[in-house]
């Protein structure tokens, strides 16, 4: 699916927010729980108890770090992050709570009272995107039948609003909270108690994800679990998320060394008929240039944006990279210049990813970027006058890389 944003209007096809989890995990079996202790992971050591409900009821078919054994309550463990929190969403500093409570969800389960919040905080951001993803995994997590209801019924409204224009919301890295979550894990896995040790490396990574050090303490807190497995997971979901920058780099070169792990690599090629201002992969801008020789990535589904803001464009493309295999994912577009003078007119453009659809490129801008059919196929094309004194109707073919003059 192609999105393409042109002068005034938007079209784009239908989305639904895909289930997953709000931080980086890995999926593990679940022991039955034991009685008034929550929910246990096999792989946990010794005793400890979950006694928190929420955290409970969300652990069925979870991730580890949901479903281990904590010496301390999960509430303990995060109760850190509260009044920092609270006092980020009073202000409504949104790109300071998100992360807050993307932490605190992180320990205290997606079903909890704070993944709902934090869905909230997703909307009122106006981050429509990732408040639906929110609000699908708080419904997916949740008990209550009627709060399910109202959690899917949010999630669809919000996948429906398209607003490609919104401002993404660029969250801020919280060090200060992420070093404390750090040195408590650490103090945790000193004491050997891992399950508390991964829980607090799993806060920190939400609150600050660039900040060094927090994967390789994950990667061998979830050896000392018995989970060598799963920390090859850990490294390979972050692949996914965290497809570029410093720790994607140290992880990428871990993997590479692992010969288990290094056949699951595939590698992705980016490539545009235009030059794009900004791409982002997986929600994270690349630096510099497209790579050359394509980027080693795990295995999954990767999202592309090509942005040309003096060209008034948003394109958006999708890849599945397998292992051992080459995916490429292209930008295809070109330009349209409105050259239509007098009588100054616009142009209406059929929508390449939905025949019959049309768009107005608007008149903010004289040369916008429009995608360009996989197939090659012609575009009906309206051009108009403001009066409305002259039309005229067209067949046209837009080409990736080209250049559509078009006159009266």
């Amino acid at each position: 699916m192609v999105v393409v944003t042109s002068g005034r209007r938007v079209v784009r096809g239908a989305t639904r927010a895909a289930l997953g989890a709000l931080a980086l995990a890995v999926a593990l079996p679940v022991a039955p729980a034991a009685a008034d202790c929550g929910t246990v992971n096999p792989l946990a050591r010794g005793g400890g108890c979950e006694p928190t409900a929420s955290a409970s009821s969300s652990a069925r078919g979870g991730e580890l770090y949901q479903t281990v054994a904590t010496k301390q309550s999960r509430t303990e463990l995060s109760a850190f992050l509260e009044a920092p929190a609270k006092k980020a969403v009073t202000a409504r500093a949104w790109a300071r709570a998100i992360p807050l409570y993307q932490a605190l969800v992180v320990a205290r389960g997606p079903g909890s009272a704070e993944a709902k919040q934090l869905a909230t905080l997703w909307t009122l951001a106006g981050q429509n995107e990732r408040a639906a993803e929110a609000w699908s995994t708080y419904a997916a997590a949740v008990r209550d039948a009627k709060e399910q209801a109202a959690a899917l019924a949010e999630a669809e409204r919000l996948a429906a609003i398209e607003d490609p224009f919104a401002d993404k919301l660029a969250l801020a890295p919280l060090v200060a909270e992420a070093r404390r979550a750090f040195a408590l894990g650490r103090q945790a896995y000193a004491r050997k108690h891992y399950g508390d040790a991964l829980v607090y490396f799993h806060m920190g990574y939400a609150l600050a994800p660039e900040l060094p050090g927090f994967l390789r303490e994950l990667g061998a807190t979830y050896d000392k679990l018995g989970a060598s497995a799963q920390r090859r997971e850990l490294y390979l979901r972050y692949l996914v998320q965290r497809p570029v920058g410093p720790n994607a780099d140290a992880i990428r070169a871990q993997v590479a060394n692992d010969p288990v792990a290094r056949e699951r690599l595939g590698t992705l090629r980016l490539a545009s008929s235009l030059p794009c201002a900004e791409v982002y992969l997986n929600h994270q801008r690349l630096p510099g240039k497209l790579p050359a020789r394509g980027l080693l990535v795990a295995p999954g589904s990767y999202k592309g944006l090509c942005v040309s803001p003096a060209h008034e464009m948003q394109l958006f493309e999708y890849a599945t990279v397998h292992a051992g295999k080459t995916a490429t994912m292209t930008f295809r577009w070109g330009i349209v210049e409105n050259r239509l003078e007098r009588p100054f007119g616009r142009i209406v453009l059929e929508n390449p990813k939905a025949p019959g659809v049309m768009i107005d490129l608007g008149i903010t801008a004289a040369e916008v970027g429009v995608a360009a059919p996989a197939d090659g196929r012609k575009l009906r094309m309206i051009l108009k006058d403001d009066a409305g004194l002259r039309t005229e109707e067209r067949m046209v073919t837009i080409e990736p890389g080209r250049r559509l003059v078009v006159r009266w």
